[in-house]
């Protein structure tokens, strides 16, 4: 069933609504004489048009140039059920020919993401491709961001756990066999040094009797020395 014209008109609102809130500085609408330079009226684009920077490095150390990639683009009037306008141009450190990659890369992912919003996706593809470009996957991510990481994916861990209880492998077991049996020996270690100092009713009475027969054996003995 064909979608009415207002359902897009809405999608693409809603699309640039959260691409503003996310991107904030990072997008802007194409000025008159930027349209005029890229000739936008010359492939039909009338409507507003929109650059986006994606920098494959936030907050570059100085005299670094790492490359930065000006994502324009519009919406075409049944998008996303077709391809928006798109446009890529270098701000920093790319060439012709990276950007003729960058083109075709993008080409096939907006193939793949028709019938809903793509925008940001196309981003963090362009994003990827130049970290991979710089070889910097492996090192862009600093500490904070590898602790905070890590709290996230143990905090899902967990919460799959609480949901679907934690599956027992000889790994599991072995640690939880582990942890009960050192709390055993910890309860009956306790346990027996608490008897070693505590006597029971019997004993208490027999050592007390004891200790009455001792006393009286030394009164007697004292009586018969004392006797004339």
């Amino acid at each position: 069933m064909a979608r009415e014209q207002e359902e897009y008109d809405m999608e693409q609102e809603m699309e640039l609504e959260a691409l503003q809130a996310i991107l904030m500085d990072d997008i802007v609408e194409l000025s008159d004489a930027d349209r005029e330079e890229l000739r936008l009226d010359d492939v039909g684009i009338t409507g507003k048009c929109y650059r986006i920077k994606v920098e494959a490095v936030e907050d570059a150390e100085p005299n670094t140039f790492p490359p930065v990639l000006g994502l324009v683009f519009a919406h075409t009037e049944k998008y996303p059920d077709e391809p928006p306008f798109l446009k890529l141009e270098s701000m920093s450190s790319l060439t012709v020919s990276d950007l003729d990659k960058l083109t075709a890369m993008l080409g096939e992912k907006v193939d793949e993401c028709l019938g809903m919003s793509m925008i940001y996706e196309l981003c963090t593809e362009a994003k990827d491709w130049m970290q991979n470009k710089m070889g910097m996957n492996d090192v862009i991510e600093d500490e904070e961001e590898k602790k905070k990481r890590k709290e996230q994916e143990e905090e899902e861990e967990r919460a799959r756990q609480r949901a679907e209880g934690t599956p027992v492998t000889p790994e599991t077991f072995a640690a939880w066999k582990e942890k009960f049996d050192k709390e055993m020996e910890e309860k009956m270690g306790k346990k027996v040094d608490e008897n070693e100092h505590k006597l029971t009713g019997r004993k208490f009475f027999e050592t007390r009797d004891v200790v009455e027969v001792e006393e009286s054996s030394d009164e007697e003995e004292d009586s018969l020395d004392s006797f004339p």
